[in-house]
């Protein structure tokens, strides 16, 4: 994954995210300049380098670029970065000011707003920076020169697999973020920084939905049941791509069948597959056997290969009747949050986030 740094300063422009933003709600993309600093007259010292990852970008090939000013944190997806002029692309204040370089971006994700604390320790804090020999962001006292390129400790691709613009939902409602809050303070802790952003927003919107109609005993909640599905179903996948990486010499071997088409262990990593095929892969013998192998914390094989596929038996059973029709009921989607989010019994997603960050 391809990754940069930029600080954006207020003191140049005061709303600069939500300038950028007006411009990719009404155009769909938005140009984001690099404005030449009156301080350094120097060339970036890692010109090579950063050219070399400049050139490979395109919207097959997209780069994350972080954006923060210490206070908040936001990722955007980049298709393209240029000298030439972008600037009608831009926000109008670009005009009162010399920029060097342009960078296109089609998309983009809050990850906290005005946290200083939680984007000090839970974002910079996860990234390392290759050119300045591979340490953990330094806030104070550094040298670096941006945009900085950067590598995630726990990578994650924001982007990844993506249904809909993740912007549209930038600036989160009063609502959202309570039960973010609340989902952080009382049920993952720190894993909330763990998940991918998607099943964050879709968790959140599941559990505000349920907060609202729990009560009305004529309500459909089959919407949120698939939003349990989505959340479950991704991580799942995110949690056993980087342990079938683990044990893939051992494993490679081992094909599938997904919808009358043949998929090999490879396939995996690019293809995403149903709960009922991840379920069936970790019942493979081969796969049990080289898990017990590489594996000597007993949690972990017990959670893995006795938890995990009875806890996707369980949901199956009641997303599939969801989505073939019939209404899932309030016990339904309580039995399924509880598993969830740990309610009288162990959340199934923080432990699943847990192991994951320890692989």
């Amino acid at each position: 994954m391809q990754n940069l740094l930029i600080l954006y300063n207020p003191y140049y422009q005061k709303n600069v995210i939500k300038e950028h933003l007006e411009v990719l709600l009404e155009n769909g993309e938005v140009a984001f300049g690099k404005l030449k600093s009156k301080l350094k007259s120097t060339s970036h010292p890692f010109e090579e380098k950063l050219q070399e990852l400049i050139q490979n970008v395109n919207e097959d090939n997209y780069l994350q670029l972080f954006l923060t000013d210490y206070s908040s944190i936001y990722v955007a997806k980049v298709i393209k970065i240029s000298t030439e002029d972008l600037s009608a692309k831009a926000p109008v204040y670009y005009k009162n000011y010399d920029v060097e370089a342009w960078f296109l971006i089609d998309d983009m994700y809050e990850i906290i707003r005005d946290d200083f604390e939680s984007v000090r320790d839970k974002i910079l804090a996860n990234f390392t920076t290759p050119n300045y020999g591979n340490h953990t962001f330094a806030l104070y006292g550094n040298n670096y020169a941006y945009p900085l390129i950067i590598e995630q400790k726990n990578e994650i691709d924001y982007f990844l697999d993506v249904e809909d613009k993740l912007y549209k939902n930038i600036y989160k409602s009063e609502e959202y973020l309570k039960y973010k809050n609340i989902l952080q303070e009382y049920v993952f802790g720190d894993l909330i920084y763990k998940m991918h952003p998607r099943n964050l927003d879709n968790i959140i919107s599941a559990e505000t939905e349920y907060q609202h109609y729990k009560k009305d005993l004529t309500y459909d909640f089959n919407s949120i049941v698939i939003k349990y599905s989505k959340v479950i179903e991704f991580e799942i996948y995110l949690f056993l791509k980087e342990l079938f990486r683990l044990i893939y010499e051992d494993i490679k071997d081992i094909s599938y069948t997904l919808q009358g088409i043949d998929f090999t262990m490879n396939d995996f990593f690019t293809h995403k597959p149903n709960l009922g095929t991840m379920r069936k892969l970790l019942k493979t013998p081969k796969i049990k056997s080289a898990i017990f192998d590489k594996f000597s914390d007993r949690n972990f094989t017990f959670f893995t290969l006795q938890k995990l596929p009875n806890f996707i038996k369980n949901f199956q059973d009641i997303r599939n009747e969801s989505v073939h029709g019939k209404s899932a009921s309030l016990e339904d989607v309580f039995d399924i949050r509880s598993k969830i989010l740990g309610i009288k019994t162990f959340s199934i997603l923080s432990e699943l986030l847990s192991h994951k960050s320890s692989l």
